[in-house]
């Protein structure tokens, strides 16, 4: 069996658990069926290209992370002459300690904040992230988020997020999440989703505030703003 198509299977079956996602529910947003993402986990068969973007956007991560060849967990931070990653164009913003990239679980990322002025396409940091304008893909960050305008993409953080404006893309927040327009996606929240606007979500776990719901399975609190 070919030895990439068990690590794409892996990550598949990974990032999708690490969201909150049954493989049913997986299936329906790519339009295929069941099977196909089980066949997919199994490494029975492999996704169509055109798949892996729409994947990584759901898991919030990027296409190169679907394939990945255990490269972080080889590579020693405490000697690290090059970047552990590919020559992409992601912005990314580390911290180290010496020749030491810090990650989150060093317990100082949050007392840093890596501050994009302007809009993004991607964004990944282990330390907090605070973005001026809008982002157009996904954002990853070890503690806090915080978008001024519109995110477009899956979002990961650690802490809370905060988005100015509208946020389409599947969230995983360790607090908060707040969204001062609508929100689009499946939602996983530590603590309470927070929006002006409107919500439209397949699953939502956490409380909810918000003008408008439209949600197949809730777990958590419903608060409709009567004010609106």
């Amino acid at each position: 069996m070919d030895n990439t198509n068990i690590v794409l299977a892996t990550n598949i079956q990974k990032y999708r658990k690490k969201c909150g996602l049954t493989q049913e529910e997986l299936a329906k947003e790519l339009g295929v069926t069941f099977q196909a993402v089980s066949k997919w986990e199994n490494a029975k068969t492999a996704p169509d290209i055109l798949f892996l973007p729409i994947m990584a956007d759901l898991f919030g991560c990027y296409i190169d992370e679907l394939f990945s060849r255990e490269v972080k967990t080889e590579i020693h931070y405490d000697h690290c002459p090059e970047f552990p990653w590919l020559d992409d164009n992601i912005i990314r913003g580390v911290v180290c300690l010496g020749k030491k990239i810090l990650q989150a679980t060093d317990n100082m990322t949050d007392r840093f904040t890596f501050e994009v002025i302007g809009d993004a396409k991607s964004v990944q940091s282990e330390c907090n992230i605070a973005v001026s304008g809008s982002v157009y893909g996904g954002c990853n960050a070890g503690d806090e988020l915080v978008v001024a305008g519109n995110v477009n993409g899956g979002c990961n953080a650690g802490d809370g997020i905060t988005v100015g404006f509208n946020l389409n893309g599947s969230c995983n927040a360790g607090d908060d999440i707040v969204v001062g327009g609508d929100l689009k996606g499946i939602i996983n929240c530590g603590d309470t989703v927070k929006v002006n606007g409107d919500v439209e979500a397949e699953k939502i776990k956490g409380n909810v505030v918000c003008n408008s719901l439209k949600c197949e399975k809730v777990e958590g609190d419903v608060t409709i703003n009567k004010e609106n």
